[in-house]
């Protein structure tokens, strides 16, 4: 286990999934720590895709290749190739294994880095190829807990998104994403979580690449979390149900699942990102704690 350490937060990232498995803000534990009867993970990174394929499987230049939730990156060894005592960069590059799922040529990095009260993730996505254009999508998945001290509650936790507005909202439809039905989510002001909000899965936001920034306070203690988006276009917040838990994810998407209509080809898949031969994207966001 990879331990990151400054004067205010202390972090531990599993080389499995380049998987954030502790955060500890002033000694107090900020991160779901699993459970199988609802939840086992912590806070995957999703790559490289986001959601579910229908039947998980998907067509690019005639083949057919089965991917299942989510991708794989969550379930493979990242190489570390740098580290100091408030950052760590984790690597997952293409092999044999990822090219019978996966027909690309891909350097994919995950950075972690503390400053101050805050952890920066940072994700670097390179088309190794010298040929093709990659197709992909990527997601972060990390789970908090709620509440966060014995003075809380679920329901007395509030979530409110910045800009103040009404956002767009892409439901789930099963595993898949209604496009065609898009409703509006009123964060005009903040929302008091409750189980049942998520009893059609996540809440998906659409916000057109706009900065925003999700806070999660417990009103009891005033203790919390801002989860700061600079260009994710869907922000997702999550929870277990009917297996309740206690615990809300706040999710970066650069993508979606698969889409009521898809016909399957990757090129026509939702929200899918490309990216040239040679070229690098990058993708980040932030959790600031207090």
């Amino acid at each position: 286990m990879i331990e990151l350490k400054n004067e205010q937060l202390k972090v531990q990232i599993n080389p499995l999934g380049a998987e954030v498995h502790s955060v500890q803000y002033q000694g107090r534990e900020y991160l779901w720590q699993g459970d199988s009867a609802s939840w086992g993970r912590q806070a995957p990174n999703l790559f490289p895709i986001v959601g579910r394929l229908k039947d998980n499987v998907y067509r690019y230049k005639e083949q057919e290749y089965t991917l299942t939730q989510h991708g794989f990156a969550r379930d493979m060894v990242f190489t570390v190739l740098s580290q100091t005592a408030t950052q760590v960069c984790l690597q997952l590059q293409s092999n044999s294994t990822t090219r019978q799922r996966y027909p690309f040529e891909f350097d994919f990095r995950v950075t972690y880095q503390l400053q101050a009260r805050q952890l920066q993730v940072r994700y670097a996505v390179k088309n190794s190829s010298e040929k093709a254009t990659m197709l992909y999508s990527l997601g972060a998945h990390p789970g908090f807990r709620v509440p966060l001290t014995t003075a809380g509650e679920f329901e007395t936790t509030y979530v409110s998104v910045s800009p103040a507005q009404v956002y767009g909202q892409v439901h789930l439809v099963g595993p898949h994403s209604d496009l065609a039905h898009l409703d509006r989510l009123d964060f005009t002001k903040a929302m008091a979580l409750r189980h049942d909000l998520f009893v059609n899965d996540a809440l998906i936001l659409a916000t057109a690449g706009q900065p925003t920034t999700v806070t999660l306070t417990e009103q009891a203690s005033g203790h919390g979390l801002q989860v700061i988006n600079h260009d994710a276009p869907y922000v997702a917040l999550w929870s277990a149900y009917p297996a309740q838990d206690d615990f809300v994810c706040v999710e970066s998407w650069w993508g979606l699942a698969d889409s009521l209509t898809s016909d399957g080809q990757l090129v026509n898949k939702a929200a899918i990102l490309r990216l040239a031969p040679g070229l690098t994207n990058h993708h980040q966001y932030e959790v600031a704690f207090f």
